[in-house]
């Protein structure tokens, strides 16, 4: 099956949102500079702090590109070496953020968290059992994905078809309930456990994986009649519009309007409608973003996103610190020099560390 290009282009407007939502947050340049003269850190903080749902829209990508990389169920590999395989290619920027903050440490600009990053480490940071985050916060994604992805792969080669799709339906529908009336109608947080069992962030995993599996199982069932699809000129306008009002929403929320809906599934059914209007590929904006270029772009987010906040910590204990007149005098500065120094990092991490993972994994494992 062919690679899915203009998917990518939603990877790059999550990561974007997130960095932007962490940079503002009250760890942030909001906590530490509320209103820097007439600069209002504040009002950025609000306008971006819809961004954490970009978390759930990478959930659904994850579990879009799970479903459509399993074969039949007689030929998949074992369940150890699927487990192994995602070690080899998501732990070793694990590493080496954890080896920045250690190093950072020893000159007394961040605290590293040795207990923490050792639970982070075998990834149980994103699945209730831990009650701290430890220095990289942003990998309990990565975390409740995993485990997520396991009982689903789990299921997939061990159970009939019918019965899978029924338990993950379930797990879905149930999920998403549970969030919505235990918060008030927010999917938010991932450390905050109901009953002692129910965990945010496992919830938010099982409710976005489970959806993007089933966008998935319908574009492989329908794959040769969607690449066949010949649709007339006003069904192509109609269907650019939505994409358009899709992106429209999407972007706007995450990143430059906080608007508040009562009940935030609204964002998983835009996360999942651009998906499935971009895998149609009948509009315009899908047909323009289906190129190499967001491919190359979105190839750097995961190495952003792990790396970001390093660089928020770094200055946090350092610059902001010790220079807040420079956060005061010069914030436009400050923020566009904070955001470069994020893009950098993730791009040498990218090259040093990840892609040699990933050049590992194809030699090893094709």
């Amino acid at each position: 099956m062919e690679k899915i290009k203009n998917i990518e282009f939603l990877r790059i407007i999550g990561c974007i949102a997130i960095v932007l939502l962490h940079l503002f947050n009250q760890s942030g340049l909001y906590g530490n500079f509320a209103a820097a003269w007439d600069f209002n850190y504040g009002q950025l903080y609000w306008n971006t702090s819809n961004g954490q749902k970009a978390v759930d829209l990478f959930f659904i990508l994850s579990g879009l590109f799970f479903t459509l990389k399993i074969t039949q169920p007689q030929k998949m590999q074992s369940l150890y070496n699927f487990v192994k395989k995602k070690v080899f290619r998501l732990w070793p920027v694990l590493i080496w953020v954890l080896f920045l903050y250690f190093i950072a440490s020893l000159t007394g600009v961040v605290h590293f968290e040795f207990l923490s990053n050792i639970i982070t480490f075998f990834a149980l940071n994103g699945n209730g059992i831990a009650l701290q985050a430890g220095n990289v916060g942003a990998f309990w994604y990565v975390s409740a994905m995993l485990w997520v992805l396991i009982l689903f792969y789990y299921l997939l080669k061990n159970f009939d078809k019918k019965i899978v799709n029924l338990i993950i339906g379930l797990l879905v529908y149930f999920s998403y309930v549970f969030l919505l009336h235990a918060k008030s109608g927010a999917i938010n947080n991932h450390v905050q456990t109901f009953y002692n069992i129910f965990n945010v962030g496992i919830l938010r995993a099982l409710g976005g994986i489970g959806v993007g599996y089933f966008i998935g199982e319908w574009y492989k069932n329908n794959h040769e009649k969607i690449n066949n699809l010949k649709l007339s000129l006003n069904h192509k306008i109609i269907i650019s519009i939505l994409e358009f009002g899709c992106l429209y929403f999407i972007i706007r929320n995450l990143m430059f309007k906080k608007l508040l809906f009562h009940n935030q599934i609204i964002f998983i059914i835009f996360f999942a409608a651009i998906i499935i209007l971009f895998l149609l590929r009948q509009g315009i904006f899908s047909k323009l973003l289906n190129n190499d270029f967001c491919v190359f772009l979105s190839k750097y987010t995961y190495s952003i996103y792990m790396t970001h906040t390093f660089v928020r910590e770094f200055f946090k204990g350092s610059i902001w610190k010790y220079h807040p007149e420079f956060v005061f005098i010069h914030p436009i500065l400050n923020i566009i020099i904070t955001i470069l120094i994020m893009l950098v990092l993730g791009v040498f991490t990218y090259h040093f560390v990840e892609k040699p993972s990933i050049n590992y994994l194809r030699k090893n494992y094709p």
